[in-house]
């Protein structure tokens, strides 16, 4: 590791560990560009709404030129209750920040019921969470840490009241959809968990969430333009793209406004989806993160019931 990567950690950690230790820091949940690799963390609405059982892996490493920024983990499994209009699903994440030095892992239990107007298929979704945030002090540097020549040299005197905290939270979220579109809305942190390591409070803000898309058939393939925005206390997502998909390949590029260019490339058979996007920084950033890559597969388990499900597969791109 170079003189400037070394900087760079120090730099994290300290800033890091301020946030930590302030009564008044917001966390932010981690965002995938795979968004419709991982459905289940988009909007619980979207749970049983696929064609077969669906079992779900991501990895999402952020910026991995700068050491001890964010790396993310997802495993899901989401099924139509055959013979009826009721999804259920699992959903598990784990965010691992500054080295191992925060952790946060939410594990989830999902449940969606559809209503039918013609062609038209309303989802109304909620989720019940499990959150847990650990730090590990020993991996964090502090300012009383520093020697003017020597450096990080002393030992430093603070020290949390509690290193883990673990607390129930709430989703909801609606999905409107048809052939050829779909659009949805989602409220996570319904009842604001408080997740302060120290004195005071830090209410893990409300988040919304807001997706549209068409499906337009040209051909032999299908054009998908989607856009995406989320909003969670300051943080502000907007995202614009455009998919190609064709029987087995699918092709994306996208825009994350004032951030990164998305590309995405992935395949599809009857049994299984495999996917890989890598996001380009175009912020201030860019010449330092190294980008952002993720990669999904989905395994898919086709219902052995003759039984038609009352569920309508939802149409959206797959990765």
């Amino acid at each position: 590791m170079n003189a400037n990567n070394q900087a760079m950690k120090k730099i994290f950690l300290i800033l890091f560990a301020g946030c930590l230790l302030s009564n008044s820091a917001y966390a932010q949940d981690p965002e995938f560009s795979q968004s419709y690799a991982i459905p289940l963390y988009l909007n619980p609405a979207f749970t049983g709404t696929g064609t077969a059982q669906r079992v779900g892996m991501n990895f999402r490493d952020q910026w991995p030129n700068i050491p001890g920024t964010f790396t993310d983990y997802s495993v899901s499994y989401d099924r139509n209750i055959i013979d009826s209009a009721d999804g259920i699903g699992i959903l598990a994440n784990r965010d691992i920040a500054g080295q191992a030095a925060l952790t946060t892992t939410n594990i989830s239990l999902l449940y969606a019921h559809q209503f039918h107007v013609k062609s038209f298929t309303l989802s109304i979704g909620v989720q019940g969470t499990f959150h847990q945030k650990t730090v590990d002090w020993s991996k964090l540097t502090f300012g009383s840490m520093i020697d003017p020549t020597r450096g990080f040299v002393y030992n430093t005197n603070e020290a949390p009241p509690r290193t883990s905290i673990a607390v129930p939270d709430f989703s909801a979220g609606l999905l409107g959809y048809g052939k050829h579109y779909f659009v949805g809305f989602a409220m996570d942190h319904l009842t604001q968990p408080d997740e302060s390591f120290v004195t005071g409070s830090s209410p893990l803000p409300l988040k919304y969430t807001v997706n549209a898309g068409g499906m337009i058939e040209v051909g032999n393939f299908v054009l998908s333009p989607t856009i995406l925005y989320v909003r969670q206390q300051d943080m502000v997502l907007k995202e614009f793209d455009g998919y190609i998909i064709t029987k087995h390949i699918t092709g994306g590029i996208g825009y994350r406004y004032n951030d990164a260019m998305i590309f995405r490339l992935g395949y599809s058979s009857k049994l299984f989806r495999i996917g890989y996007s890598y996001d380009y920084t175009v912020s201030a950033l860019t010449n330092n993160t190294g980008g952002t890559h993720e990669a999904s597969l989905a395994i898919l388990l086709h219902y052995k019931s003759a039984k038609l499900k009352k569920v309508s597969g939802i149409n959206i791109p797959a990765f």
